[in-house]
C-alpha cells in the first residue's frame, strides 16, 4: 500500500499563527512514504523562518519561495507547487488547515480503483473561540452529517477533492491557469466530465481555520465576491442571495423621501431569523446549538460585503 507516495502541496503567504501546527499534522501521518512541498509567496511574519526550520529537520519536506504579486490568483500558486511533487497521489493544503493522523492512510486505500479520482473529507472548525467561529460549526456539521445533501454537492462539482489521484489529475489536464479563484470548482467539475468517481468519506476528519474576526471576515467576504463573480454570474440563486443583500441600501434611500419605507427595511431580517429557528431545531444535540440564533449577524457581516464585492467584480471597479 504505501508503494504510492503521497506529495502535499502547501502554498502559502503569512500564516504563522498556524502552520506549526498544520505542518505537524502532516508530519505525524501514520502514513509515512510522504513528501511536503511548501510553496513560501515572501512571507514577512516568520512563517518562512518556521517553514525552512522544518525543511531543514525532515528531509521528506522542500521549501521553495515564490515571489509575491499583489493580487495574483491563487491558481498559479497550486500550479507552482504541483511542479515540484513527485507523488502518485496529491494532497492540497492549505496553511490553516490540520488533519486527522490517520487521513492519509484512509484516503489512500480508497484512492486504490482506479475509477476514483478523488476523496473528499469531513471538515470541522478548527477553532471555536468566538460566536462566529461557533455558528460557523453547527453549519459544517450539519452540512457534513448530511450525507445524502454533500453527495449531491460533490455530483455538482461544488467541493473540492484534497487528496487526489494524479493520475486522474494528468488525465483531465490539470489545474486551469485561467480558473482564478474557483480553482476548486474547474478541477471537481473537470474530474466529473471526465466520468471519474469523487468519494465522501465522513471517517477522513480535516480542520479549517476560518475567519472569525469581524474586520477580517469584512475585508475578506468584499475580497471573494469579487473573486468569485465569473462563477456566481452564472448562478441565480447566488443572484438572488445578492440582490437581497443589496436591498437594505435602496430600501433606506427611498425611506429618505418617504419614512414608511423604513418598515421594510425592519422587515428585511425575518427570513434570516426563521432560518435560524430551523437550524436551531436541526442542531438538537450538538454542542454550539444556541449559537444558531447568531445566525443573520453573520449572515450581514458576510453576505453584505460579499455582495458589494460581487457587484464590483461584475462592474471591474
Amino acid at each position: 500500500m504505501e508503494k504510492q507516495k503521497v506529495s502535499v502541496i502547501l502554498p502559502f503567504r503569512n500564516e504563522i499563527t498556524t502552520l506549526k501546527e498544520c505542518l505537524l499534522s502532516f508530519v505525524n501521518q501514520t502514513y509515512k512514504n510522504k513528501e511536503i512541498i511548501l510553496v513560501d509567496s515572501d512571507s514577512n511574519d516568520g512563517s518562512a523562518e518556521l517553514a525552512k526550520e522544518f525543511a531543514k529537520k525532515y528531509a521528506y519536506i522542500k521549501y521553495y519561495n515564490s515571489p509575491y504579486q499583489p493580487g495574483k490568483w491563487a491558481t498559479s500558486f497550486y500550479i507552482t507547487a504541483m511542479q515540484y511533487a513527485t507523488g502518485e497521489i496529491i494532497f492540497m493544503a492549505d496553511g490553516n488547515v490540520k488533519v486527522a493522523e490517520d487521513y492519509f492512510k484512509r484516503n489512500v486505500n480508497i484512492l486504490q480503483n482506479e475509477k476514483v479520482a478523488g476523496v473528499i473529507g469531513k471538515v470541522k472548525m478548527w477553532h471555536t473561540d468566538n460566536a462566529i467561529s461557533k455558528y460557523r460549526s453547527i453549519i459544517w456539521g450539519l452540512r457534513y452529517n448530511n450525507i445524502k445533501k454533500i453527495e449531491e454537492e460533490i455530483n455538482q462539482g461544488m467541493i473540492l477533492p484534497r487528496m487526489f489521484s494524479k493520475k486522474a489529475y494528468d488525465a483531465v489536464g490539470g489545474f486551469n491557469p485561467e480558473a482564478g479563484w474557483a480553482i476548486d470548482t474547474f478541477l471537481t467539475k473537470s474530474f466529473l466530465k471526465n466520468e471519474y468517481k469523487l468519494i465522501y468519506d465522513p471517517e477522513s476528519i480535516w480542520w479549517h481555520k476560518w475567519r472569525d474576526q469581524p474586520k477580517q471576515l469584512l475585508k475578506y467576504s468584499v475580497k471573494f465576491g469579487k473573486l468569485n463573480v465569473d462563477i456566481d454570474k452564472y448562478r441565480t440563486r447566488q443572484w438572488i442571495k445578492n440582490l437581497y443583500f443589496l436591498l437594505p441600501f435602496p430600501i433606506i434611500i427611498a425611506s429618505l423621501f418617504y419614512y414608511k419605507f423604513l418598515a421594510l427595511l425592519i422587515l428585511h431580517p425575518v427570513p434570516l431569523f426563521l432560518n435560524s429557528v430551523i437550524i436551531y431545531i436541526k442542531a438538537n444535540g450538538m454542542e454550539h446549538r444556541k449559537y444558531a440564533f447568531a445566525g443573520p449577524y453573520l449572515a450581514y457581516l458576510q453576505n453584505v460585503p460579499y455582495a458589494l464585492g460581487f457587484l464590483k467584480g461584475l462592474l471591474k471597479i
